[in-house]
């Protein structure tokens, strides 16, 4: 397993926890993927303490480097290892830009967990992080979010962030400028990399 902080702020998993969080997203997939009935079996995963405290995650799944769902919960409402679970389930089958995760492409899949620290509210964009936190754009009833990581990964600035953002919110691209509020925090991202 592979840590990525994006900050500072950490949830103190130890390397088991990790591992039991990515086994429990990849046999979440196939589970959910394969179409099985019932519930989910939670019984073979060691549900530590940490593991049972209420935090906010995200899935992201990718093939070869290209996005194929991302889904998560910017409040803490759930236990760890079953926010983690259910994003698991809704990067697959819910995510309303990409058709669902056909059982062939299990095998390609690349599955990123994501742990978000508590959101804080910033008076200006001034207060923003580029790579370090990731940002919540809430203008009226529009509200978009990109991970800290994302973008890093386009090479964008803050202003090119910002309107990709507010674009994703189904604003125009300058709309960030003004009226708009916004959030930020910073997450931890295990990988199955070395």
């Amino acid at each position: 397993m592979k840590e990525k902080c994006s900050g500072n702020w950490s949830p103190g998993l130890s390397d088991a926890e990790k591992a039991t969080l990515f086994a429990l997203a990849k046999d979440t997939l196939k589970w959910g993927v394969g179409g099985q009935r019932g519930d989910f079996d939670f019984s073979p995963y060691a549900l530590t303490p940490l593991l049972k405290t209420t935090m906010a995650t995200f899935v992201t799944l990718k093939i070869r480097g290209e996005l194929r769902g991302c889904i998560g919960s910017l409040a803490p409402v759930d236990p760890l290892y079953r926010s983690v679970h259910d994003n698991a389930i809704n990067a697959a089958l819910r995510d309303p830009r990409f058709t669902p995760v056909r059982p062939e492409e299990l095998a390609r899949i690349e599955v990123d967990v994501s742990v978000l620290s508590p959101i804080r509210d910033i008076g200006s964009i001034a207060g923003f992080k580029l790579g370090q936190q990731g940002i919540i754009l809430e203008k009226g009833r529009h509200r978009a979010v990109y991970l800290p990581e994302v973008a890093t990964e386009q090479g964008w600035t803050v202003e090119e962030t910002l309107s990709s953002l507010s674009m994703k919110a189904g604003l125009p691209p300058d709309a960030w400028r003004e009226g708009a509020r916004f959030k930020v925090f910073e997450s931890v991202v295990i990988e199955d990399k070395d």
